[in-house]
């Protein structure tokens, strides 16, 4: 009942706010959606800035600290990553204090990039051990600067994802969302200092000292235009964040089942089907999605053609053949310098319902990265930022790059590295 009641609440703000009435824009309570676009494609919406020069306009404003979590990070000499990785150092050594937090899982992958960050004073790197707490994995692609900016999203640190990859995020610039991250962040780097799961969660049930951002009480936004967005964050999974944060399962169930005409859904992989964890059927979001179909709610998915392996292919399938769902997936074309493994490909992770409300997270869709994975996500409304939201997904869904999954025909998965 308090969901509905708080879900109801954030809806009738939105209509409220909603109603053509333009509030000036405070420098400190701003919304942006940000976009990676691979290097010779007919990707990138106009006028929505790129990962690259986002990140990097955060980390050189930094005045006290930048906070990372990070699903691993990759640099390479000569790439998109190598100037926000110097930026970061730089800033370190100007006094700004860094903390990196990544999972042990795939802790090895970051080595050698990190390699340059140790020992550079203000840097302070620790690895959450997630796999051992919970079973999963630190998924999570997001940072915090000065307690008072976010940026939250598909985009690993990973030279590709600036360059080489199809991603989505947000840059939400308000004190009291970034204190709510904060926190959320703070929870998981003690827990790695002192990885005690038991106390963790007893001292998660107590309350901060300001009023987290919540469903039920979340923040006020403006876009560049000074469109209105009404947002708030949710954290994965339940058993390693604070008792009075939002969770994104029910969170994304109440987002689908909200919907009235149309559903646009872009995620890297969708299924139903428990790959990694207690093998089965996870229901929440494949009962949310049917019934939507069967309420005669449009829905429009695009997935990467990555997802065409193991049995997904069979499981959207499953979707395809429904009225009133069609899926797709995308491939897009080898860069021209040739194959690089794990790129070009589709690893945006969003959602929007009705042109109206919409959610951008960092986890694909399925049962871990909702239960068992450390992930995040910002659930917002508006229809001017929104409406950014459904021009990158039209473009997308009307693009070259796309095909309709058609159940009758086997498809064959790609090679990716």
């Amino acid at each position: 009942m308090n969901r509905i009641k708080s879900f109801f609440a954030f809806t009738v703000l939105t209509l409220v706010l909603g109603v053509g009435v333009v509030v000036a824009a405070p420098a400190d309570t701003t919304f942006q959606i940000v976009e990676s676009v691979p290097e010779a494609t007919s990707y990138g919406q106009t006028g929505v800035p790129r990962t690259g020069e986002v990140w990097l306009d955060m980390i050189r404003g930094a005045k006290h600290s930048i906070d990372i979590a990070a699903f691993y990070i990759t640099n390479k000499p000569g790439e998109a990553l190598a100037p926000v990785i110097d930026a970061l150092a730089a800033q370190a050594r100007a006094g700004v204090k860094v903390r990196i937090l990544l999972g042990r899982r795939f802790y090895s992958e970051s080595k050698k990039s990190i390699a340059s960050l140790r020992g550079i004073a203000n840097t302070e790197i620790r690895v959450l051990p997630v796999d051992s707490l919970t079973g999963g994995v630190l998924h999570a692609k997001y940072f915090i600067v000065d307690d008072s900016s976010v940026f939250v999203g598909s985009q690993n640190w990973d030279w590709r994802a600036l360059s080489q990859i199809h991603e989505i995020g947000a840059r939400i610039n308000n004190r009291r969302f970034a204190r709510t991250f904060e926190a959320v962040y703070d929870f998981d780097w003690r827990l790695a200092g002192h990885p005690d799961l038991p106390k963790a969660e007893r001292a998660a049930v107590r309350p901060p000292d300001f009023a987290p951002v919540t469903e039920g009480n979340p923040v006020i936004l403006h876009d560049e235009h000074g469109s209105v967005a009404v947002a708030f964050p949710a954290f994965s999974p339940p058993s390693l964040v604070p008792a009075w944060v939002n969770t994104e399962q029910p969170a994304l169930v109440s987002l689908i089942k909200s919907a009235r005409h149309t559903l646009r859904i872009q995620v890297m992989t969708l299924s139903a089907l428990i790959y990694y964890g207690p093998k089965g059927y996870w229901p929440e979001i494949d009962n949310a999605l049917r019934d939507d179909a069967a309420r005669g709610v449009k829905v429009e998915i695009i997935v990467a053609n990555w997802a065409l392996r193991w049995t997904m292919q069979d499981y959207l399938k499953s979707l395809a053949v429904l009225p009133n769902i069609t899926v797709k997936f995308s491939t897009i074309p080898q860069a021209p310098q040739g194959f690089i493994p794990y790129a070009r490909v589709e690893h945006c992770k969003y959602a929007v319902a009705d042109g109206d409300r919409a959610y951008i997270g960092t986890g694909n869709w399925g049962w871990s990265y909702f239960n068992n994975t450390v992930d995040a996500s910002v659930f917002f409304s508006g229809k001017g930022p929104v409406s950014t939201l459904v021009k990158i997904f039209d473009r997308d869904w009307d693009g070259t790059y796309v095909t309709t999954l058609k159940p009758g025909v086997h498809y064959k998965a790609p090679r990716n590295h």
